[in-house]
């Protein structure tokens, strides 16, 4: 009697438990792709305004702000050579040489927890969104967006020496 072996191969099947491990693992992916996509223009804007600020006299680079309204403003934070605390306020520009920074001695105007302080006091939002420097008319100024206890949107523009409420957007 002759052992004959069997010649067909049985094809494995894939278990459900593999296939949404895999999905997982994809669907991780995917997500990790678009997070690091979506956050490299960030970047990319941060060091092309970053290098500019360093060139006109920031030493020390401590934060970056954005503020997007009627146009895009991006503000560097730092210190310069006289451990004086700085801020340059930048209009977006694709064309780096169409970038004209505007200094500001942060000293001589609201700082970043005083504003919000400030927004907090006089217009007692449900949350603080966003703060940002940006130019209003030729002044500097902060832009803050916030929800009110109603849920609606709010925008307010505050100048930077004085407080001085420029502009406000309510209930959106």
């Amino acid at each position: 009697m002759e052992l004959r072996q069997n010649i067909y191969h049985h094809r494995r099947k894939i278990r459900p438990i593999t296939w949404l491990i895999i999905g997982i693992i994809l669907f991780i992916g995917f997500g990790i792709t678009f997070v690091n996509t979506a956050l490299t223009s960030a970047k990319d804007a941060e060091v092309k305004y970053a290098t500019i600020a360093k060139n006109k006299g920031l030493k020390k680079q401590t934060d970056f702000l954005v503020s997007k309204r009627a146009h895009t403003y991006y503000s560097v934070f730092g210190k310069d050579k006289n451990n004086v605390k700085i801020a340059f306020i930048m209009k977006a520009s694709k064309n780096a040489k169409n970038i004209k920074p505007i200094k500001i001695y942060l000293k001589k105007g609201l700082s970043y927890q005083q504003t919000v302080n400030l927004v907090w006091a006089k217009y007692n939002p449900k949350k603080v969104y966003s703060l940002g420097l940006t130019m209003y008319k030729g002044v500097p100024a902060w832009d803050i967006s916030f929800k009110t206890k109603k849920n609606s949107l709010s925008f307010v523009t505050i100048q930077f020496s004085n407080g001085k409420e420029l502009k406000l957007i309510k209930n959106l």
